[in-house]
């Protein structure tokens, strides 16, 4: 982004000079509509890693010179099995009783500064291509200003859908109203329709479901966590913390490779049906347990329920030689835990008799 930005930041500029004669028309919704509709997608690469694609200046000027305002999406579409740009969705297909898959949607507003979603978006499943074994659930900003708002849309498999195998397609509809230029007309619309199309397997047998703990995982803000790499002096500072996504990726390739289906958990271990998961993966967590989540926890291993541990270093020397002093704020920041919070997977653990100890090494080793 510190590149991208201000070579965007210019092309903006630069577009903005050749269509001063379209008057009203060119606002901030129009011109981030016709960078992205004209932006040319790269192959290979998905939407969180390329955006909507390469800037393309002169078709971009060609849209702009014809614009009618208008609302749009971005993504304009949901194809859940679209590779490598709808990554990570396009690896795992959907099944009844999974974790909901939510996609954010942007709705840009090029009608006007504010506006405002008339009724309420409505799914429509297309039946011969069986959409009905989707159930689509939206939350939205009613209200839109300046310029945008969002939508979120969370896809499930119906209980109709359980022994189902193949694809599933419909729309969401929407109506974005706002008013009119002068003040006196009637409100300007525009009619939004996002496809969507989701590939659904029948639902796998518990041993092949694993459940990835992404709750415990923080980041900065609210503080600050250092890196798992001790040997990152120069920015000690972890500031995406660790996802199955990004830099657990491998390892999701792996365990996808070897036909496990992992869902991601954003909720409290009170939160989720034990008997639906072979295992649970807790990774690096920052967060303490509650004792609720620990008295849960220990309940569904009795019950079958498979917990792997990785725990990266920790030890309060270590965390006392990593601090920084912040120019931002004119303090010394301490690290809030280390790599991982072992003390409070030692809570966790404590039921079973298991502790896991602060001795950090450096060096290469091999397991025999």
């Amino acid at each position: 982004t510190s590149v991208a930005s201000p070579v965007v930041a210019g092309a903006v500029a630069l577009l903005a000079s050749g269509v001063f004669h379209r008057g009203n028309a060119i606002n901030p919704a129009s011109m981030k509509q016709a960078l992205m509709a004209s932006a040319r997608r790269l192959p290979g690469i998905n939407m969180f890693e390329q955006g909507h694609g390469k800037l393309d200046l002169l078709k971009a000027y060609h849209i702009l010179n014809s614009y009618t305002p208008q609302a749009s999406l971005s993504p304009s579409y949901i194809d859940l099995g679209e590779c490598q740009y709808m990554w990570p969705y396009c690896t795992q297909p959907l099944y009844y009783s999974a974790i909901p898959t939510i996609i954010n949607v942007t709705i840009l507003n090029g009608l006007g500064v504010s506006g405002r979603i008339v009724d309420k978006p409505k799914w429509y499943p297309y039946v011969p291509q069986n959409g009905h074994y989707l159930e689509v659930s939206l939350t939205y900003s009613k209200i839109l200003w300046p310029w945008s708002g969002w939508m979120g849309v969370s896809l499930t498999v119906s209980s109709a859908g359980i022994s189902y195998s193949g694809s599933a397609q419909g729309h969401v509809e929407l109506v974005i109203e706002s008013p009119s230029d002068d003040g006196g007309s009637a409100p300007k619309r525009s009619y939004i329709r996002l496809p969507i199309r989701a590939n659904i397997i029948p639902t796998p047998p518990r041993r092949k479901r694993l459940l990835w703990d992404q709750f415990h995982n923080l980041r900065y803000p609210p503080g600050y966590f250092p890196r798992d790499n001790l040997r990152m002096k120069a920015d000690p500072l972890d500031w995406n913390a660790d996802h199955i996504h990004t830099n657990f990726k491998d390892m999701y390739g792996h365990v996808r490779a070897a036909g496990y289906y992992i869902e991601v958990l954003g909720a409290p271990l009170t939160c989720f049906e034990a008997s639906n998961y072979g295992a649970i993966f807790i990774v690096d967590p920052e967060e303490e347990f509650f004792p609720e989540e620990i008295a849960k926890l220990k309940k569904d291993i009795d019950n079958g329920l498979s917990l792997i541990i990785f725990a990266d270093w920790y030890n309060v020397t270590v965390m006392r030689k990593v601090k920084f002093f912040d120019e931002n704020t004119r303090q010394w920041w301490m690290p809030d835990t280390g790599g991982a919070n072992v003390p409070a997977l030692n809570d966790l653990l404590s039921s079973w008799g298991i502790v896991l100890g602060d001795t950090v090494y450096d060096g290469e080793y091999t397991i025999s």
